[in-house]
């Protein structure tokens, strides 16, 4: 019997982890890798599936905090956004160039008072990762008077967001961005952000037993496409930011969006399922009908005693 290719075994690993509870993501991840046994599809695997970032601190930036995640990981370290150095340490890590490198600092700063704004500054931290597109080399396809330069052949990035508080519910926002290129004689630019938010959510119990413990958990991604009018379209400079700022319209529009629907749809939707399941308002209703029922029975028992006492 001959065994399963890559992309079922791929396929048989998604549809596992997309019924199991998200909160445990990662676990979920290890044990498959572990049962697989396959360093290729282990790496597909981590690649396809989001889990919730990790936090780390970077030493060489006054431990600043910085978000670990697939797109800043070499091996077994990840790359910080503040001095571009790798913890654990690696000597030949992949960097950014010097002038994307430069645009991911501007965006990491930018992205910083963003998070500030919507998820308040203690509880969370962000990062922002830029990378290179991998694109044949035609160069016919770079725009007049940029060619070799980042911003205006299209590069990578993700932009990410955690915010967690201390019961344990957490909010996870993770968006990559594709940047098209601008080609010659357009001003036109074209951002594919594919977003994915992982939210838990624990609300505050009065008692402390495990078993009263309620958890909402879940993942929700979506992808979405937008074109820009690029002005600056000699100057590379004020290409990258007008891409930053066309890229954070863009997030900020669809988080927005995803946080509605989130909202409106799914937290609603359980609350509706639980009030069918079990309504508050039967205790009082059975209470009050009890109380009626008494009453009742009280006054037939007086008028009874009422007539004994007449017929006397």
């Amino acid at each position: 019997m001959s065994s399963p290719s890559s992309a079922a075994v791929i396929k048989s690993c998604l549809d596992i982890v997309r019924r199991l509870d998200p909160a445990e993501t990662e676990k979920h991840l290890e044990n498959l890798t572990k049962l697989i046994s396959n360093d290729d599809i282990s790496d597909e695997l981590y690649q396809r599936v989001d889990v919730p970032l990790k936090v780390l601190k970077d030493t060489n930036a006054d431990d600043r905090k910085f978000l670990a995640c697939d797109h800043n990981r070499d091996g077994d370290s990840h790359r910080s956004p503040w001095s571009n150095m790798y913890f654990p340490q690696l000597e030949d890590g992949f960097c950014p160039s010097d002038r994307l490198r430069q645009l991911e600092l501007h965006a990491n700063e930018v992205f910083d008072i963003y998070r500030e704004l919507y998820f308040g500054k203690s509880s969370s931290v962000s990062s922002v990762y830029l990378w290179e597109k991998e694109e044949p080399n035609n160069n016919n396809n770079h725009s007049e008077g940029t060619n070799n330069d980042e911003t205006a052949a299209g590069f990578s990035g993700a932009f990410l967001i955690q915010n967690k508080v201390d019961n344990g519910s957490y909010w996870n926002s993770i968006h990559v961005v594709d940047v098209g290129r601008i080609e010659r004689g357009s001003s036109m630019c074209v951002y594919r952000l594919t977003t994915t938010i992982l939210i838990s959510v624990s609300p505050s119990s009065e008692t402390e037993q495990e078993s009263t413990t309620t958890r909402i958990s879940g993942s929700l991604i979506r992808q979405n496409v937008r074109e820009c009018k690029i002005i600056s379209s000699q100057d590379s400079n004020s290409i990258g930011s007008e891409h930053i700022v066309n890229i954070g319209k863009f997030i900020e529009d669809v988080e927005t969006e995803m946080r509605k629907e989130m909202d409106s749809l799914y937290i609603q939707k359980t609350k509706n399922v639980v009030e069918m399941i079990r309504k508050d308002v039967m205790k009082p209703t059975q209470g009050q009908e009890h109380t009626r029922v008494l009453n009742e029975a009280v006054l037939a028992m007086a008028m009874n005693r009422k007539a004994k006492l007449s017929g006397k």
